[in-house]
């Protein structure tokens, strides 16, 4: 094995057991939540979170595939994780911040 598979196979290891992490958070998010708005912000960044470990299992496979048509995807592909890594920070932090808001509150 090379070094390239096995860099490969911990990517894939991680994201999926990041993946299998991130389905019963799906309850607790809802059960665990202050309000609707709470939960709503809480299941859009798990499903952010989903997509994006979703996505680079598909990248992190697609990679080693020997169709040169799939290998002209994997930017994009890339892109893509990033862009949704962003969004998922951007919740985090627009989540943070109105806990914080409602905590100086009282």
């Amino acid at each position: 094995m090379t070094i390239y598979s096995v860099v490969q196979l911990v990517i894939f290891s991680v994201l999926l057991l990041n993946t299998v992490h991130l389905m019963p958070a799906f309850g607790r998010c809802l059960r665990g939540a202050e309000s609707a708005f709470q939960s709503g912000y809480l299941c859009a960044m798990l499903t952010m979170r989903l997509a994006r470990n979703t996505l680079g299992l598909i990248l992190v496979t697609a990679s080693t595939a020997p169709n040169p048509d799939i290998h002209a995807m994997v930017p994009k592909g890339i892109l893509l994780f990033l862009v949704l890594a962003v969004v998922n920070v951007v919740l985090t932090h627009y989540l943070e911040r109105t806990r914080m808001e409602e905590g100086a509150r009282f």
